[in-house]
């Protein structure tokens, strides 16, 4: 892709279907079941510093969404059937790498595509609109940069509204903000793919 570290992420998984573990390992991949997220605090503060890079998911309660990319860790989120699929696979065998390919917006096992996370609508992208200008407004960053990624919003936010717009792309470029915006953010030195 374009050298964004954010584009896809490959490594081992973990799969957790109701309690966070005490050792996630050196996976960098999370695949956690919904009964996980009872509280974004609790989930935030199991997840937070343990080396992860994406948390696999059902879609997430926005708190839990921002916490996480604040983290910088990548949320995607699955429908329900896929995520259980994707924890069958993982839980059968513990050493198999997956993919997560933003730009694909697939998850890959063994060169196959075993899942893939879908752009939301309109509701979902105004959300995700506002969660990018909060992370901007609270994550720390020096003042060029701030403004350089403010500017991305905006560009994206104007590119919506036009007639015709293609929504897809302006997700794809969103994704890409939000990724840029947590690696530019302030926090533990290990957060790459």
């Amino acid at each position: 892709m374009d050298g964004n570290p954010f584009d896809s992420c490959t490594g081992r998984a973990v799969s957790v279907r109701r309690d966070w573990p005490a050792v996630i390992g050196r996976a960098k991949l999370l695949i956690a079941a919904r009964q996980c997220w009872d509280s974004a605090e609790r989930a935030k503060a199991a997840l937070t510093g343990r080396g992860l890079a994406v948390v696999i998911s059902a879609p997430l309660d926005e708190i839990v969404h921002y916490s996480l990319i604040k983290a910088a860790i990548v949320p995607v989120c699955v429908a329900e059937e896929s995520l259980a699929s994707l924890q069958d696979v993982v839980e059968s065998d513990p050493g198999i790498l997956l993919t997560v390919d933003i730009g694909r917006r697939d998850v890959r096992a063994r060169g196959r595509v075993v899942a893939r996370f879908a752009i939301g609508g309109a509701d979902e992208m105004a959300a995700r609109l506002l969660m990018a200008q909060r992370l901007l407004g609270s994550c720390g960053l020096a003042g060029d940069d701030r403004v350089r990624l403010q500017r991305r919003l905006v560009a994206i936010g104007d590119a919506l509204k036009v007639p015709g717009a293609d929504a897809a792309r302006g997700a794809w470029r969103l994704d890409r903000l939000l990724a840029d915006i947590a690696q530019a953010a302030p926090g533990p030195p290990d957060r790459t793919f």
